[in-house]
């Protein structure tokens, strides 16, 4: 028996997040106990098997509570370091299990404790430069088993000294993904786009890494090219000053073909069975699960050469872009609307199933049981 103390940041629907939900929801009791730490209250907590306790940082616990957690911290009591350390009491766990370099910051707790530490890392480098402590995620590589979520990952952890980080991609289960017809079509007339429209679409947070900046770009070349299509962008709104410049550059270039959802929860699906084709833009994208969902509802994906896509796309399934230059995404995007790039829908499904939770748990359960 294998006890288990997870870390996570947000309890919400990010990709790494999922990853994780998704082991949890496979654990074999007989051999696994887990307790489940998540700095922010998410979505997700509510979905933990009822075996699975589920706590949060002391500052999250109203009014009253935050206050006294305050006090504590300033009479040098650190209120979220003794919550955390009255977890490791309570439950005793093998392993502190730490998810995503956002919780970075564990780690020397851990190492001070003389606790063994189990890290898996969702980030490539770009992210490291941004969001990390450097002496945090020293230590955090430090850790029994280093498991990363692509082959990039894994390079980039060995460039940072670790001798054999474990590959792990996330998995998603694709049964429950249902989609109405009539509410695609409903969709498509509320949208205002043409029944003989081509349509692409994109999905992620609108900030400068998954790649907004592309967006007029290729707008203006199929406009210039004459193709009569329509772009769908999936996903929450900032108040970034690149999101504001991205709106002001579409409107001044007269693109009202480019369409932006806003966040989506019911009709996620039926946005992205509602497209053609998917475009992955990001600079960089350490795996991108949105491509396992579009490749399984069968569109053909176009991606700059990003870093995880290459763990995804096979033959068939559409096109990595090398060059980063917007001309050559451009061609590839005509000479998919043309069909000269091949696709099979069944090549595509059987990708994506590939990526089921309990075949990729089997691989996470077989790395666990190499550890004492």
């Amino acid at each position: 028996m294998k006890k288990l103390l997870f870390f996570t940041p947000y309890g919400g629907r990010t990709g790494s997040e999922m990853l994780l939900w998704n082991i949890i929801q496979h654990l074999d009791p007989a051999h696994y106990q887990a307790v489940m730490y998540a700095d922010r209250n998410g979505s997700l907590r509510n979905e933990l098997p009822a075996t699975v306790p589920f706590y949060t940082s002391p500052y999250n616990e109203g009014f009253v509570r935050r206050k006294v957690s305050q006090i504590m911290t300033a009479a040098g009591r650190p209120a979220y370091e003794q919550r955390i350390l009255a977890l490791h009491s309570k439950y005793k766990p093998d392993y502190w299990y730490i998810n995503t370099t956002a919780m970075a910051h564990i780690a020397p707790l851990a190492q001070r404790i003389g606790v063994r530490t189990i890290a898996h890392v969702s980030e490539m480098p770009y992210l490291l430069l941004e969001t990390v402590n450097r002496d945090h995620l020293k230590a955090m590589l430090r850790a029994d088993l280093v498991i990363g979520l692509a082959n990039v990952s894994c390079d980039a952890l060995r460039i940072m000294g670790v001798n054999d980080p474990k590959l792990l991609p996330p998995s998603i289960d694709l049964s429950k993904i249902s989609v109405n017809p009539n509410r695609v079509a409903a969709l498509r007339t509320k949208l205002g786009i043409p029944a003989d429209a081509f349509v692409w679409g994109s999905s992620g947070s609108l900030i400068y890494r998954k790649g907004i900046d592309y967006l007029p770009k290729l707008a203006r070349r199929m406009k210039e090219a004459g193709r009569d299509c329509y772009f769908v962008w999936m996903g929450g709104e900032t108040q970034n000053a690149d999101e504001y410049y991205l709106r002001c550059e579409l409107a001044h270039g007269g693109h009202t073909n480019v369409l932006f959802t806003g966040a989506l929860s019911d009709t996620y699906y039926e946005h992205m069975a509602l497209i053609d084709a998917f475009l992955m833009l990001s600079h960089e994208e350490t795996f991108g699960m949105v491509n396992i969902e579009a490749a399984y509802l069968g569109k053909p994906i176009l991606a700059f050469n990003s870093g995880g896509i290459n763990d995804i796309l096979v033959d068939g399934m559409g096109q990595i872009v090398d060059s980063w230059n917007v001309d050559d995404y451009a061609a590839a995007m005509i000479a998919l609307m043309d069909g000269t790039i091949p696709f099979s829908v069944d090549i595509a499904r059987q990708r994506a199933l590939e990526f089921a939770p309990d075949t990729l748990y089997k691989q996470w359960d077989s790395y666990m049981n190499e550890l004492p």
